[in-house]
């Protein structure tokens, strides 16, 4: 991680509560983006190589540590790489989403002209990885993997920004958009929802999730994550 715009973990979630929730739920990308299952936009070996990268973007302090790769930061991108799909919101229940306005043909021609664009720039990244660890990113030591993200960091590529931004949202963001596996990055640092969100209090039981973590006012956040006061 050292080199990698100098941040540990720690420090970006002490950058987080500088510019507050609100900024660090920005990070995400639209719903619109998210589409139902589709086949890989990767090969196995670069799936390998995507999950090798983000797990050293924010890698694991510990035995007992997560890092980027293990709240699906990983499965996030490649979310972003399957396409244009509905417009939808998060939550325990989907059975309305039919429901919800789609894109408008102009949006999903732009977006279909991004994925395309940036699935040409994880191809030609994820190839590079590998050729700069002779051949195997995914298995080269992490002290190797943190020299060849930090050189390509210095170079200012547009595969490492791409990477670089997309692992943050991937952890960082509501995990309805593929990432922050279990809540994992919220509970680091003591955030108890998207206040945008909806709580379902019918839904499941009072510690579920979607209620710990789904949708509380900044008035009901006195003890972050445990819900109204």
């Amino acid at each position: 991680m050292i080199g990698l715009r100098n941040y540990t973990r720690r420090q970006a979630l002490a950058e987080a509560g500088k510019v507050g929730v609100a900024g660090a739920m920005a990070l995400a990308v639209p719903p619109q983006l998210l589409a139902q299952p589709k086949p890989s936009a990767l090969a196995s070996g670069q799936l390998q190589t995507l999950r090798a990268a983000v797990a050293r973007i924010v890698p694991a302090q510990g035995p007992d540590d997560w890092s980027a790769a293990d709240v699906g930061a990983d499965a996030y991108i490649l979310t972003l790489l399957a396409g244009v799909g509905k417009i939808y919101a998060g939550g325990p229940v989907r059975s309305r989403f039919g429901r919800f306005q789609r894109l408008s043909r102009v949006k999903r021609i732009g977006w279909s002209r991004e994925v395309k664009r940036l699935r040409a720039v994880y191809a030609q990244g994820l190839a590079q990885l590998d050729q700069m660890a002779g051949g195997n990113f995914a298995a080269a030591p992490a002290a190797l993997q943190d020299a060849i993200l930090t050189a390509l960091d210095d170079q200012g590529t547009d595969f490492f920004a791409a990477l670089y931004n997309h692992t943050m949202e991937g952890v960082y963001a509501h995990p309805v958009y593929g990432g922050n596996r279990a809540y994992k990055s919220w509970q680091a640092f003591g955030y108890a929802g998207d206040v945008h969100g909806v709580r379902f209090p019918r839904i499941g039981p009072r510690n579920a999730p979607w209620n710990v973590y789904g949708g509380y006012a900044p008035e009901e956040m006195a003890l972050p994550g445990k819900g109204p006061t």
